[in-house]
């Protein structure tokens, strides 16, 4: 049965944003899927439901750019169409063919080799991190060790370097809007434009670059990939790949952005998530911290109980029945991935925090979607966060927060904490 009447559907609430898995527990026990009017959406909040969203790529579709674009004015087209077509690069955002068009040359390029080469780098980001916190004795734990971490390790990976790193934040936060929700303000369309635009001109210069001298990282491995003619001394002709029409600059440009953007940003979400559900649950610290070898059950328990995304949209391809309920073409459809990493139909003891959790095959998380869109990143973020949690419990085993209220951003997509001020000598 599914109830939709006195029930009021709204994740950006003060309560919502807070406390995501309340919220969704209430939804989730009064049916699988309800309707929002607020966001006009459907939210999927259990984890069968989920699962099943993100495996139906014949009746759902990962392509929420396309009725975006059709939505706008021809003031905010013409403002927003480079941002567009830059984000037309994003894999995230295509069904096949397109899709794996996009995701194969970034999946050749993001090999295990790049990334065990990076492991003594990302040790040493993560004790110089934590030595500039030892020195200071407190400061902001998201600020000066969550975001910076995964920054620079992108870029170490995508061989950004000098100042184009500081510039990491200030871009992605001016395409946030646009990426993780709907925004017809024109100050956010104006920022937004600006950030398409930066990202442009620096990644311009790079594949420029790497054209004329090939390197050890992923920009390179990327144009290598393709078949660029240019590595090989020839000129880019713009060919299609794999039948889905070409990788133009601009979609290059855009997959290079996306590495960039969902490198960072969801791992400095879920590093500073993970070092908050710590420092709530000493008793758990503790235990991995007497326990190292319980690490990578730990990373997995840490994505479940609160990990840095809480939902993932996708757009009816259409007319069909799910759960109940009758979806029509063009309707929204939020996959609650907060919600079934917390469903007790899933998990045993869902609210509690179990470091030791045995694995579950047949269980998978959510945290990094599922299916043919399941993220490139995730052995990268998995990696990081398996390094730099355990360095911060070992330097900091009585870290303490120095506020009793954690704000969050008031996004829909991402659990984003705004900062993490802490007392790391106990």
């Amino acid at each position: 049965m599914v109830v939709t009447a006195d029930l009021t559907v709204d994740l950006l609430t003060p309560e919502a944003v807070a406390d995501p898995y309340a919220t969704f527990g209430r939804l989730r026990e009064q049916a699988p899927t309800v309707w929002s009017e607020t966001h006009k959406a459907w939210v999927v909040t259990r984890y069968d439901g989920v699962r099943r969203g993100f495996t139906d790529a014949v009746r759902l579709s990962s392509d929420r750019l396309t009725p975006y674009w059709r939505r706008l004015t021809p003031e905010r087209a013409d403002k927003l169409g480079t941002t567009f077509e830059l984000l037309r690069g994003w894999m995230v955002f295509h069904d096949a063919p397109m899709h794996a068009a996009l995701r194969d040359p970034v999946r050749k390029a993001f090999t295990p080799r790049q990334l065990d080469r990076l492991r003594p780098k990302i040790e040493t980001i993560a004790e110089e991190l934590l030595d500039g916190m030892a020195e200071r004795g407190e400061g902001d734990f998201k600020a000066e060790v969550a975001f910076p971490l995964p920054a620079l390790v992108i870029a170490e990976l995508m061989g950004v370097e000098g100042s184009a790193r500081d510039q990491f934040k200030n871009w992605s936060a001016k395409l946030a809007a646009i990426v993780f929700g709907e925004s017809d303000h024109p100050e956010r369309d104006e920022r937004a434009a600006e950030g398409a635009a930066e990202f442009v001109e620096y990644f311009s210069w790079l594949i420029r670059r790497r054209r004329e001298q090939p390197g050890d990282d992923l920009v390179s491995a990327l144009l290598a990939a393709i078949g660029d003619p240019a590595m090989a001394g020839g000129v880019a002709d713009g060919s299609a790949v794999d039948g889905a029409g070409p990788l133009t600059d601009l979609r290059l440009i855009g997959a290079c952005t996306l590495m960039l953007f969902a490198g960072h940003e969801t791992t400095t979400n879920l590093l500073s998530n993970a070092a908050l559900t710590l420092v709530r649950h000493p008793e758990q610290a503790r235990l991995l911290l007497e326990n190292p070898g319980l690490t990578d059950l730990a990373v997995e328990e840490l994505l479940r109980f609160d990990g840095p995304v809480k939902i993932m949209v996708r757009a009816v391809r259409e007319d069909h029945e799910r759960d109940g309920v009758r979806m029509s073409e063009g309707e929204t459809v939020y996959l609650a991935v907060a919600g079934a990493q917390r469903d007790p139909g899933a998990w045993d003891r869902p609210d509690e925090l179990l470091l030791d959790r045995p694995a579950d095959r047949t269980r998978p998380g959510m945290a990094f979607g599922q299916g043919a869109h399941f993220c490139l990143g995730a052995a990268l973020a998995r990696l990081e966060a398996r390094i730099a949690i355990p360095a911060a419990l070992r330097r900091f085993p009585k870290m303490r927060l120095l506020t009793d209220d954690v704000r969050w951003e008031a996004q829909i997509l991402g659990r984003t904490m705004i900062e993490m001020p802490v007392a790391v000598h106990g």
